[in-house]
């Protein structure tokens, strides 16, 4: 079968085309784009950022992920080398900000947005320049299968005694350092409870997810993680509970900033000061199912609630990084060996 292509079916063809390069066109030039660093998981950065694309539909979102240590550590090179040329960046590495904002690095006033002023004290810093995206609370959660009813943990002073030896993982302090900041810094644990536990035969993973993984399948028996880690495991019928310490529960307030000199500033501060808002706060909440440090929203579900929130001094730890990374390098090698 022949077709016969005529001069006006050509004519109609070229406009219809030029039409829809012209629709592209005009789309692509009202798009505004945005780059965004983050350690959170990588399902949970996509509901992040789909809620984000969902409220401005006129912006496109880049993005990566990487544990906090990793990201802070790509961010820094890059910045030294001149590049590191991103709008937003947020991770639960909440020492390491303070270097940014010494560095200049960081846009300072952020703390002055109105939507940070649902923040509380502890969430937010004017020094360092950032608020916490989330305040993921660190949970004790347990294999059902392997610890019987009578031994589900109660306390954190437990984890250090011969009941759990062999027994725990927890992730790598040098990939994903929100877990062990929080205990250094903590008035409460300190030194000495982190030598405690890795003394007491921990394994050691590289991320929260992997440490979750190896109490799902039973490798191991308990591990600590944030809450939004172990609740969608727990969706995907995973054997595990969530244990509640009589200490109370450790919060980690995981810096959010604007980064100075970004290419893409005033879409930076719209998504930036949204997602702090207690209607981003409230999908940070109900849709990627992390804490937040703001009482006007509606908690997690399934996490214990209300609970007693544990604080850390995260200038502290980045003061005393050296002194910090030294001990933790000497006690895990030590923890090895036995």
């Amino acid at each position: 079968m022949k077709i016969r292509v005529t001069l006006r079916m050509l004519v109609f063809s070229f406009f219809a085309m030029a039409v829809l390069l012209g629709n592209q066109n005009a789309w692509a030039a009202r798009t505004k784009k945005l780059i965004f660093y983050s350690s959170l998981t990588t399902a949970a950065q996509t509901t992040l950022v789909n809620a984000i694309e969902k409220k401005f539909p006129d912006v496109k979102v880049t993005w990566i992920t990487a544990g906090g240590v990793s990201l802070y550590q790509r961010f820094v090179a890059e910045r030294t080398a001149g590049k590191g040329l991103i709008d937003l960046l947020h991770f639960s590495y909440t020492p390491g900000w303070y270097h940014l904002a010494k560095e200049g690095w960081v846009r300072p006033g952020v703390t002055d947005f109105k939507e940070a002023g649902g923040h509380p004290e502890w969430a937010k810093s004017r020094k360092a320049h950032w608020v916490g995206l989330r305040a993921p609370s660190l949970q004790v959660i347990y294999n059902t299968d392997n610890v019987k009813p009578n031994e589900v943990p109660k306390s954190w002073a437990e984890f250090t005694t011969p009941k759990w030896r062999g027994r725990l993982v927890l992730v790598d302090p040098f990939q994903s350092a929100g877990l062990w900041d929080f205990f250094y810094g903590s008035k409460d644990f300190g030194e000495k409870y982190i030598k405690g536990l890795l003394a007491n035969g921990t394994l050691v993973q590289s991320r929260m997810g992997s440490s979750t993984e190896r109490v799902a399948t039973g490798e191991r028996d308990v591990t600590f993680v944030f809450e939004y880690i172990a609740i969608r495991r727990i969706a995907k019928g995973a054997k595990i509970k969530i244990a509640k310490m009589k200490e109370g529960t450790p919060v980690i307030p995981a810096s959010f900033g604007i980064i100075k000199g970004g290419p893409n500033p005033k879409v930076a501060e719209m998504v930036y000061r949204w997602v702090l808002s207690q209607e981003g706060q409230t999908v940070v909440t109900q849709q990627v199912k992390i804490n937040s440090a703001r009482t006007d929203v509606p908690h997690v579900k399934g996490i214990p609630y209300p609970f007693k929130p544990l604080y850390a001094n995260w200038e502290k730890v980045y003061k005393e990084m050296d002194k910090y990374r030294a001990f933790m390098t000497k006690y895990i090698r030590l923890g090895k060996r036995k």
